[in-house]
C-alpha cells in the first residue's frame, strides 16, 4: 500500500500536512475525513514506504523502553496517540522515532494499534503483535504491555549471558589458531636451515614439526580458500529448510554447546507458550507463532508436529511426549498444568527453572572448557618447545664427539 504526502485543513481551518498510508486518493481523503481534515493535496510519497524494510532491525532496548512508556502511559490514562506522540518527541534513535511517527499516523487513520506494528516486523515481531492485538481485544492492554515489557527484558538479559558466554571461548581459540599460525609461518623456519645444516638424524618431534611447517608455508592458501569454502557453503545450506534442519540439529548434538543450546531454546519455548496462553492466545496459534521465533529447525518441526496433533484434539502433553527434545521435568510440569487448569503458572516455573539453569550451566561450561583449552594451547607450544630442545640437543651432542 502506498504512503501519500498531504495537504489539509481541520475543522478550525488550520493547515494541516503529513503522511499517511492509502490505497489511492480517495482512500486517504477517506482516512482523513474520519479525523476531520479536508484532504486540498496529495501526491504519492515512496521514500516513506515502509521504513523498517531498508532499515533493518530496532535493538531491542530501544523496544523494552518504548513497550514501559506505552504501558505506563495507559495505565495513567493517557491516549494511545498522545503516548506515541510523547514517545516520538523523546525518542533518539532516528530509525524507531518515524517508526512511532508512522504508528501515529495509521492509528489516526483508523488502523488499530497492533495491525500499525505489523506493518513494522523490524521492530515488533509477530508474536509482539499477536498479544497487543489480544490485549486491544480484551481492553487490557496496558497490562499486556506490562507483561511485554518482563519478556522482553527477560529476552535481552538471555542474549546477554550468551554472548558473554561465547566471547571468552572465542578469544581462547582465536589465540591457539593465531599462536600456531605464528609459529608454524614464520617461527620455525627459521630453524629448519640450521636444522639442515648440520646433516643428522632429526627426533620424531621434529621432523612432525618441520613437516607441519613446511605444509603451512606451501598451503595455506588452501586452507584459507577451505574455510571460506566451508563459511559460504554453511550460509547458503542454512537457507535452506534441508539445510537448517541439518545444522541446528548438528548444534543440538555438540559436545558441552549442545545441552547449553537446548536448554535455552526450551527456555525459549516456556517463556513464549507461557506469554502467549497466559495473554489470552488460543493454544494452536500459540503453537503457530512460537514455530516462527523459537530459532531453530528442528525445535520448530517438533512444535509443528504438536500443534497438529493439539488440533486433532490431543493434550500438549500426550503431543509432546514423543517428541525427544522435550525432558521429563517440562513434559510434567505442563502435565500437571492441564490437569489443574493452571497451565500457564507451570509454564512460569519450568521458566523459573531455566532461568536459574542456564546461568548454571554457562558456568559449567567455562568449568570444562577453559581449562581444556589452555592445556591445547600448553600442550601445542610444549611440544614446539620439545621439537626444538630435542633437535639443539643432538647437535650440541654431534658436535662434542666430533671434537
Amino acid at each position: 500500500m502506498p504512503y501519500f504526502k498531504y495537504k489539509g485543513r481541520n475543522t478550525e481551518g488550520k493547515a494541516v500536512e503529513g503522511l499517511l498510508e492509502a490505497d489511492s486518493e480517495g482512500d486517504l481523503s477517506q482516512k482523513l475525513s474520519r479525523i476531520d481534515i479536508l484532504l486540498i493535496e496529495a501526491a504519492p510519497d515512496r521514500s516513506s514506504q515502509p521504513v523498517f524494510f531498508r532499515l533493518g532491525k530496532v535493538k531491542r532496548r530501544e523496544v523494552i523502553i518504548f513497550t514501559n512508556h506505552m504501558a505506563t502511559s495507559l495505565e495513567a490514562g493517557i491516549s494511545v496517540i498522545q503516548a506515541l506522540t510523547d514517545y516520538a518527541d523523546e525518542s533518539l534513535d532516528p530509525r524507531f522515532k518515524r517508526t512511532v511517527e508512522d504508528l501515529q499516523r495509521q492509528i489516526l487513520a483508523g488502523t488499530s494499534l497492533s495491525e500499525a506494528m505489523s506493518k513494522h516486523p523490524g521492530a515488533f515481531s509477530e508474536m509482539y503483535v499477536s498479544i497487543v492485538s489480544t490485549g486491544e481485544a480484551t481492553g487490557k492492554l496496558d497490562a499486556v504491555l506490562k507483561d511485554l515489557v518482563g519478556f522482553l527484558e527477560w529476552q535481552e538479559d538471555l542474549a546477554s549471558q550468551v554472548t558473554q558466554a561465547s566471547i571468552y571461548p572465542i578469544f581462547l581459540v582465536s589465540m591457539i589458531i593465531g599462536v600456531i599460525t605464528l609459529l608454524m609461518t614464520f617461527t620455525i623456519p627459521k630453524f629448519i636451515p640450521i636444522f639442515k645444516n648440520f646433516q643428522i638424524d632429526l627426533p620424531t618431534p621434529t621432523v612432525i614439526l618441520m613437516g607441519v611447517s613446511g605444509f603451512f608455508q606451501a598451503w595455506w592458501w588452501v586452507i584459507v580458500l577451505l574455510i571460506i569454502a566451508f563459511i559460504v557453503f554453511y550460509h547458503m545450506s542454512y537457507r535452506t529448510p534441508k539445510g537448517r534442519f541439518f545444522w541446528d540439529g548438528v548444534k543440538l548434538q555438540l559436545p558441552v554447546f549442545g545441552a547449553l543450546n537446548q536448554k535455552i531454546i526450551l527456555s525459549k519455548f516456556a517463556h513464549y507458550l507461557s506469554m502467549l496462553y497466559s495473554s489470552g492466545i488460543g493454544i494452536i496459534e500459540s503453537f503457530s507463532i512460537i514455530q516462527a521465533v523459537v530459532g531453530n529447525e528442528v525445535i520448530r518441526r517438533a512444535v509443528g508436529r504438536s500443534g497438529s496433533a493439539v488440533e486433532k484434539g490431543s493434550t500438549i502433553f500426550e503431543s509432546l511426549k514423543n517428541e525427544k527434545y522435550f525432558p521429563p521435568l517440562v513434559m510434567r510440569m505442563i502435565q500437571v498444568g492441564e490437569k489443574t487448569g493452571n497451565l500457564d503458572k507451570s509454564l512460569q516455573k519450568v521458566s523459573q527453572y531455566y532461568d536459574k539453569e542456564i546461568p548454571a550451566s554457562i558456568k559449567k561450561m567455562f568449568a570444562v572448557f577453559e581449562p581444556m583449552l589452555i592445556i591445547t594451547l600448553g600442550g601445542v607450544v610444549l611440544f614446539i618447545a620439545l621439537a626444538i630442545l630435542l633437535s639443539v640437543y643432538k647437535m650440541t651432542s654431534t658436535i662434542g664427539a666430533q671434537k
